[in-house]
C-alpha cells in the first residue's frame, strides 16, 4: 500500500463512522476573511479580456511588493514570479522543471508525500536526509554536508509533517553548503507565516543564494484559502520560463476569482494572520499538554499546524495504532509511514479542530492507550 493509499483508506473509513474527530486534515478549518471573498466578487464584475498564464500582473506585483517590504528581496514580477494553482501545482512544476531523469534531489525525511510523486514523475532519484535526533526534526547542516551528490536540495520550513522549524542559523549554514556543493534549492515556505517563535529565514535572502533558489509558497494556509488554489513560484527567469511552459500545457492560467482573492489577501489588512496564528498556538498547547500527560514524546513544532508524535512504546505499529484509534475511539490521525517508510512508530496529528474538540480527542486517545498495556517509561 502506497503512502497516499494509507492516508486515503483511513479517510474513507472515517466517512463511514459517526462522531469522528479528525486530526488528519491538512486544510484549515477556519473561515477565509470575508473581505477577501467580497472584494474578489466585486472585481469579477469587470474581468480582463484575457488571462496570462504567468498570473495577473497586479497580483505578481503584490507578491513582489511583499517580498521587498518584508524580506528586502527584489524580484521582477514580469520574469521571476509565476502564479500557480496552489502549492501542489507549484511543487510539481518546480520538480519537473529542475530534474532530468536520473537527477538526484536531497529531501528531508519524513516529508510531504506529494514530493515522492513529483520526483517519480520527473524520473528523478530521491535521497533521504535523516532528521529527528533528540526529537529535533529540523534539517541540520551537517546532514546536508554528508549527503552524496545531488542536483537539487529541498528545504520545507516549517515542515509538513513534523511542524519543525529549521532555524535561521541553520538555514544560513545550509545555504553555504548548497553553494559549495552547487545545489539548487527548492525552499518550500508554505507555512512560513504561521510560526510560533522564530521567524522563517527565506533561503533566497542568504548570501549568493538568490540565483540558485526557487521559492515555493501559497496563500492557502496563511489566509485559510485552501479551496481557492492560489500559490506562486519565485525564481530566476530561466526557471520561471520553464515552469511557465509546463503550466501552459498542463493547466493554463490560474482561476481569475482566486487571483482576485489572492490580491486582496496580500493588499488588505493582515490582522487575520496574527489571529489565526494565536488560535493554532492555543491548540498546540492543549495537544502538547495532553501528550505530556500520556507520556507520548513529540517533536517541538516551530510552526504550521501539525505535530509528529512517537507512539512506538505502545507495542503496535503506527498503522495499527491509527486504525484501532479510529475504529474504537473515533479519532482520525495518519501513520508516519504515510510520510516515509521508516516512520512506523510515529503519527502525524493535525491541530485543525477547536480546542474543545482537541481536549475530547486527547481523552479518547487516553482511553485507547490504556488498553494497550504499554510499559511505563523508565
Amino acid at each position: 500500500m502506497t503512502a497516499d493509499e494509507k492516508r486515503f483508506s483511513l479517510v474513507e473509513l472515517s466517512a463511514t463512522l459517526a462522531d469522528v474527530i479528525s486530526l488528519g486534515r491538512g486544510d484549515p478549518d477556519l473561515d477565509t476573511p470575508p473581505r477577501i471573498i467580497e472584494e474578489a466578487m466585486k472585481r469579477m464584475a469587470n474581468p480582463p479580456d484575457a488571462l496570462e498564464v504567468r498570473g495577473l500582473p497586479e497580483l505578481r506585483e503584490a507578491i513582489a511588493t511583499r517580498y521587498r517590504e518584508e524580506k528586502g528581496l527584489t524580484f521582477d514580477p514580469e520574469t521571476e514570479i509565476l502564479v500557480t494553482n496552489g502549492a501542489q501545482e507549484g511543487l510539481f512544476l518546480s520538480v519537473l522543471a529542475l530534474l532530468n531523469p536520473g537527477d538526484k534531489i536531497l529531501v528531508p525525511d519524513p516529508r510531504y508525500g506529494s514530493y515522492d510523486q513529483a520526483v517519480a514523475t520527473a524520473g528523478g532519484e530521491m535521497v533521504a536526509l535523516p532528521t529527528g535526533d533528540d526529537y529535533d526534526f529540523g534539517l541540520r547542516p551537517e546532514t546536508v554536508a554528508a549527503a552524496d551528490g545531488g542536483k537539487v536540495l529541498l528545504l520545507v520550513n516549517p515542515s509538513n509533517p513534523t511542524g519543525a522549524l529549521t532555524t535561521q542559523d541553520n538555514v544560513r549554514a545550509i545555504a553555504k553548503i548548497a553553494r559549495e556543493k552547487d545545489l539548487i534549492v527548492i525552499s518550500d515556505e508554505v507555512y512560513e507565516k504561521l510560526t510560533f517563535d522564530e521567524a522563517v529565514l527565506s533561503v533566497a535572502a542568504c548570501d549568493q543564494m538568490r540565483e540558485r533558489t526557487v521559492t515555493l509558497s501559497s496563500l492557502s494556509k496563511t489566509y485559510a484559502m485552501t479551496g481557492f488554489r492560489i500559490g506562486y513560484l519565485i525564481g530566476p527567469p530561466p526557471f520561471v520560463d520553464a515552469a511557465l511552459r509546463l503550466k501552459a500545457n498542463v493547466s493554463g492560467p490560474t482561476a481569475l476569482f482566486s487571483q482576485y482573492a489572492g490580491l486582496e489577501a496580500l493588499r488588505g489588512p493582515q490582522d487575520s494572520v496574527d489571529a489565526y496564528r494565536e488560535i493554532y498556538a492555543g491548540r498546540l498547547k492543549v495537544m502538547a499538554d495532553g501528550l505530556d500527560r500520556l507520556g507520548i514524546p513529540y517533536g517541538k513544532p516551530g510552526g504550521g499546524f501539525f505535530m509528529w508524535a512517537d507512539v512506538s512504546r505502545f507495542g503496535v505499529t503506527a498503522e495499527t495504532f491509527c486504525r484501532r484509534l479510529l475504529l474504537d475511539h473515533r479519532v482520525l490521525m495518519f501513520p508516519g509511514t504515510a510520510f516515509g517508510a521508516k516512520w512506523g512508530g510515529y503519527v502525524r496529528i493535525s491541530l485543525l479542530q477547536p480546542e474543545a474538540k482537541i481536549r475530547e480527542a486527547v481523552d479518547r486517545i487516553a482511553a485507547y492507550v490504556s488498553t494497550l498495556g504499554a510499559e511505563e517509561e523508565s
